[in-house]
């Protein structure tokens, strides 16, 4: 435990400072009150990401340069992180996400190719990293090139996987699901066993992925069963691990008789306390997203939480967390400045500096 330490101390502090960096809720407040997305972003000049968009504010606005700003930051943190990391296990879990970043770009290249959406709102929700960079998610997207995007997940037995769903006879509707069920099982799992390779006061990363992975979970339960899976369809999609969401839980949801029924099944462990308050809303709006909001709200939670104690992993991680929690939430504010979409209309979809329920 104490070679763990030590491995950390140098990189603790410099952590804690760029923390100390992220947004406060005067920001956000500011941006979302801004009459244009070129004032919007003219806020962000004052902050860290200077850097990166001192260019961008002197032209006229552009979206998708100012998304790839946002992700160049983004990338530079997590390569900053792994590259001063002593640690082979904690450096070697790093590399493990950021290789899980480019299959969730990829992953969700793939749903946009298969829903046929075009690149200027797909733009907004994928995440390009690492070798999936924006130029390539891009081109992908634009040409529909659904075959190369699958080739690029390189693993041969996913690929193989992902190629069966996309020549199925299924709309293309459930196809999406069905293929983000199986990259993303691949992806965590992956994440999973480099981080289960970490020791000592390392377990704060278990409890954060381990949050994030019920939450997919979760989620994917209630997706699936909208959706009319069966039950054995749907626990077949799961990733085979558990925290405070066991399977004995995740079994009694899935073999409930619809969605509704399986977010009442919910209600009764550990993350009732946050999904209850929200049932009422879920019988008029009929929208799981305002689950995962919640979730991920709780999540970013734990992450803030992470720093009450030094000297560990978790903290590196929860940062990475934080920050990529920030980041899609300035190109969802800046994307909908764009569009002239009212501030009461964005505020339901950022996870950072909101209250947990997304109503």
């Amino acid at each position: 435990m104490l070679g763990n330490v030590a491995g950390y101390t140098c990189l603790t502090p410099m952590v804690r400072g760029k923390k100390s960096f992220l947004l406060v809720k005067g920001d956000y407040d500011a941006m979302l009150a801004a009459e244009s997305p070129s004032t919007a972003l003219r806020r962000l000049e004052d902050t860290r990401y200077k850097p990166y968009i001192s260019q961008l504010v002197l032209e006229e606005f552009n979206l998708s340069k100012v998304e790839r700003a946002l992700f160049q930051y983004y990338q530079d943190d997590v390569t900053f992180i792994t590259r001063n990391l002593k640690a082979r296990a904690a450096k070697t879990f790093f590399e493990e996400f950021g290789r899980h970043l480019e299959l969730k770009a990829l992953m969700e290249v793939i749903k946009s190719i298969l829903m046929e959406i075009p690149w200027q709102e797909a733009s907004t929700y994928i995440f390009p990293y690492g070798k999936v960079d924006y130029e390539l998610c891009r081109s992908l997207v634009e040409a529909g090139n659904l075959k190369r995007a699958v080739e690029l997940l390189k693993d041969r037995k996913l690929v193989a996987e992902a190629g069966e769903i996309l020549e199925g006879p299924e709309e293309a509707a459930v196809k999406s699901i069905k293929v983000e069920a199986l990259i993303t099982k691949y992806g965590y799992g992956r994440l999973l066993e480099a981080a289960l390779s970490l020791k000592g006061l390392d377990k704060t990363c278990i409890k954060l992925l381990g949050t994030q992975l019920d939450i997919i979970n979760l989620m994917t339960v209630l997706r699936m069963k909208k959706m009319g899976f069966t039950p054995e369809r749907v626990m077949e999609s799961l990733i085979p691990a558990y925290y405070k969401l066991g399977s004995e839980e995740l079994k009694a949801a899935t073999s409930t008789a619809s969605e509704k029924d399986a977010v009442k099944a919910f209600t009764g462990g550990h993350y009732g306390v946050i999904i209850s308050p929200l049932l009422s809303v879920y019988e008029v709006k009929e929208d799981l997203f305002i689950f995962e909001m919640a979730l991920k709200r709780v999540h970013a939670s734990e992450c803030l939480k992470a720093f009450y104690s030094i000297f560990h992993l978790g903290e590196m991680l929860a940062y990475l967390y934080l920050k990529f929690y920030e980041v899609k939430d300035l190109i969802a504010i800046l994307a909908a400045k764009a569009m002239k979409i009212p501030a009461d209309k964005v505020e339901p979809n950022l996870v950072l500096h909101q209250p947990i329920y997304p109503i």
